[in-house]
């Protein structure tokens, strides 16, 4: 009786050690677990030309690629932390450097999901700064800074073992203040849900 118990103890360990663990003929694909590191690449294509980020993502008019480094505390809560600095410089003379910078920082709260599928839902803050020499739909030199917070649910699938790739909804509030060369700041608040149009590709190690 007693080895019969021993047994069956020993049986459920093991399933339960492996439980993030999915087999198929592509490979074995591993969910994340405490300890997990994942480096993630965001790219959002400026297609509207809009504010200094666009919820939940750090995104500047000159268009941007984010980077993302999650950190997992246990099987299913991770930090993540997000940088960007972009710098244009067109080589024409009398023009100014363009750049922005951002950084966020945030919670994420991960549920059962199912097979290659990794969902969640979380909370962060963002913050950034851009300095640009306008567009057609922003005429003019101008500088902007902005600061946010927002609420995010979201998805990770993965196309092969450690790779996946993702998308998030989110509802948020950004605040963003811009000023014209010369000019006075006018400050934008906004509170709003966002898809946000990005290509997420992320890796663990």
């Amino acid at each position: 009786m007693k080895k019969n118990l021993l047994s069956a103890v020993a049986v459920f360990a093991f399933g339960f050690a492996n439980a993030q663990d999915i087999k198929t003929d592509a490979g074995t694909f591993t969910k994340p677990i405490s300890g997990t590191y994942i480096m993630e690449a965001t790219m959002t294509p400026d297609l509207t030309g809009g504010g200094i980020f666009s919820l939940p993502s750090l995104n500047s008019d000159l268009g941007m690629l984010g980077i993302k480094v999650r950190k997992f505390s246990s099987d299913t809560k991770a930090m993540r932390m997000g940088a960007n600095l972009t710098i244009m410089n067109s080589g024409e003379d009398n023009v100014d450097t363009e750049f922005s910078v951002g950084a966020s920082i945030g919670v994420e709260h991960h549920m059962k999901g199912a097979e290659r599928l990794s969902t969640y839902w979380g909370y962060e803050g963002n913050i950034g700064y851009v300095s640009s020499n306008g567009d057609d739909n922003t005429p003019g030199k101008f500088t902007k800074f902005g600061f946010g917070a927002n609420a995010f649910t979201g998805f990770d699938y993965y196309i092969m073992p450690k790779i996946y790739l993702g998308a998030e909804v989110s509802y948020g509030l950004a605040v963003t203040n811009e000023t014209p060369d010369g000019g006075d700041g006018v400050t934008k608040i906004q509170l709003a849900p966002s898809i946000t149009p990005s290509f997420r590709i992320g890796w663990q190690f």
